[in-house]
């Protein structure tokens, strides 16, 4: 390892390195909106709207009934396993709908083919190329910051807790970035891309998943509600939408307000995608902010369990690049510097000297990407920043969207 004087240096090139490898190179948008520290619009229970909290609520008792119905159906008559076979090919657009699929799961799923009514596709296409210019910042804020804030939301937890155990969350880093995966190609929504069969099978997913809670594990509906609701859906929701959007300047990169704007469309259009209604996904950022606002003082609370995966989780990631003592810290650094803090010591991080090196460090060697040319980095620390970010990103690609047939350990 390098000596202490290098260590901004070498960390920095260390993350932007991994994600680079991914993607390559982002840009930094001129005419900067001034984003605001999502820590500081958070909200108590006591301050959030009546009228907003009693229409949050009402999600807690929604889930997906199209896809639910069609995956209900198919679970009861024991075709589970035959269905996973038949869309194993399955993966772009422009492929017809598998043969030999039950007739309500086939209506859905040519039901899930097409973009809304509403969505504009010149206006996506602007959303798409911010996406796309930003990848390498998007991806890397995807993975060290919105999945572990993820586990913020009790029932959410409870959900991937029963499906994938309780031990880490490798699995759920990699499903939950399918859903961000597809909007990083050229064309997401065209015959190539993957837009509407991902989208359609991560909604499959989720409703084996609340199938099983219901009959192997024992959801408590009257504590949670729906598993997997559209409450839970509007908190993921805003975590890869206004969150992420806003958390983009810690890497160097500033949005204007048209980027922003074009970029919260861009989710607008994969929300309607993932089953949620659409007066549950505000039309501007400042409406966004306001309900993800008014979803964490009502809903938010990092549980034992919650706090324990994600340590977990981030270990595990690390550990691959080599030895814990010499990977943990630094990559648990990494993830402070992201989510902040407040929610880093709520999910009991531990804190090193690296917290000091890595928000010096980080954005600088985003900005070194962008201006070409790269200072050499220690092998140790990019092994760190590529495997935890490329490994999520990668298992994610590499996960068939399989229904899962059996809660964890039935």
């Amino acid at each position: 390892m390098s000596d202490d004087k290098s260590r901004p240096h070498i960390l920095g090139t260390a993350a932007v390195a991994g994600a680079t490898a991914l993607f390559g190179a982002g840009s930094t948008t001129a005419s900067a909106q001034v984003a605001p520290d999502p820590e500081d619009l958070r909200l108590t229970a006591a301050e959030a709207d009546p009228q907003e909290k009693a229409y949050l609520e009402s999600l807690t008792q929604i889930a997906d009934p199209p896809c639910d119905e069609a995956v209900t159906d198919l679970f009861q008559r024991g075709q589970g396993t035959a269905v996973n076979e038949a869309l194993k090919g399955w993966t772009t657009n422009g492929q017809a709908v598998p043969d030999g699929l039950p007739a309500k799961l086939r209506d859905f799923l040519e039901s899930a083919r097409r973009l809304p009514s509403w969505a504009d596709p010149a206006v996506l296409a602007q959303g798409q190329r911010f996406v796309r210019a930003n990848a390498q910042q998007i991806s890397f804020t995807a993975v060290l910051d919105v999945t572990p804030e993820r586990m913020r939301y009790p029932a959410e937890a409870e959900a991937i807790f029963g499906i994938e155990g309780p031990h880490d969350n490798k699995q759920g880093f990699a499903k939950a970035l399918r859903g961000v995966g597809y909007t990083l190609v050229e064309d997401p929504y065209g015959p190539t891309g993957s837009a509407f069969v991902t989208s359609a099978r991560i909604r499959m997913a989720h409703s084996a998943v609340r199938y099983l809670l219901h009959t192997e594990g024992n959801w408590d509906t009257a504590k949670w509600g729906a598993p997997l609701s559209q409450l839970d859906m509007i908190a993921e929701w805003n975590l890869f939408s206004s969150y992420l959007v806003d958390q983009l300047y810690k890497l160097n990169v500033h949005p204007s307000e048209q980027d922003a704007a074009v970029y919260l469309y861009v989710w607008r259009v994969a929300g309607h995608l993932f089953g949620m209604p659409d007066d549950s996904m505000p039309e501007t950022l400042d409406a966004a902010r306001t309900r993800a606002a008014a979803v964490d003082g009502l809903y938010a609370q990092v549980t034992p369990r919650s706090a324990k995966y994600v340590q977990a989780t981030i270990e595990y990631f690390a550990s691959l690049a080599g030895p814990k003592e010499a990977t943990v810290p630094p990559a648990t650094a990494l993830v402070r510097y992201m989510i902040g803090d407040a929610d880093a010591d709520a999910f009991g991080l531990a804190r090193s000297s690296w917290d000091a090196v890595v928000p010096l460090a980080v954005p600088g060697f985003f900005t070194a990407t962008q201006a070409g040319g790269l200072p050499t980095p220690s092998a140790t620390m990019t092994q760190i920043a590529t495997q935890m970010v490329r490994r999520a990103l990668n298992n994610g690609k590499d996960i068939d969207l399989t229904m899962p047939l059996h809660l964890y350990g039935h």
